[in-house]
């Protein structure tokens, strides 16, 4: 059951006693200034970073760019494979000796439980 918990916060309630006539304060007691706006916004881009008005580099370099990057990625996927072929095998065995010992449970509570239908069964004399 959750425990109702006390709010942290207090309100400070405290009289004015040094003047006798009541002045009502008002929050905004100065009007607000409207501006006009005279340009119209220009629109913003999504991402902080804009795309060049004209590619840096030439196509070759665009090319072997690519081909770089791809083989570092071709890298690290093969090295995430590595790492999960090693977790399955070091995890399998546990894994299998944990369905057994499971499997055996459901067998040894199935049996237990026929017995015990199979003794209320037969007509007591």
């Amino acid at each position: 059951m959750p425990v109702k918990r006390r709010s942290s916060s207090k309100v400070a309630t405290t009289v004015n006693k040094t003047s006798s006539a009541e002045v009502k304060v008002t929050k905004y007691s100065k009007p607000l200034e409207i501006k006009k706006v005279t340009e119209t916004p220009t629109k913003t881009r999504r991402f902080a970073t804009s795309r060049p008005d004209e590619p840096k580099i030439s196509l070759e370099e665009y090319v072997s760019d690519f081909k770089i990057r791809m083989q570092i990625n071709n890298y690290e996927v093969m090295e995430f494979l590595d790492d999960c072929k090693r977790w399955y095998n070091s995890a399998s065995p546990y894994v299998v000796k944990a369905f057994n010992y499971s499997k055996e449970k459901i067998q040894e509570l199935q049996a237990t439980t026929t017995q015990e239908e199979k003794t209320e069964d037969k007509p007591a004399e």
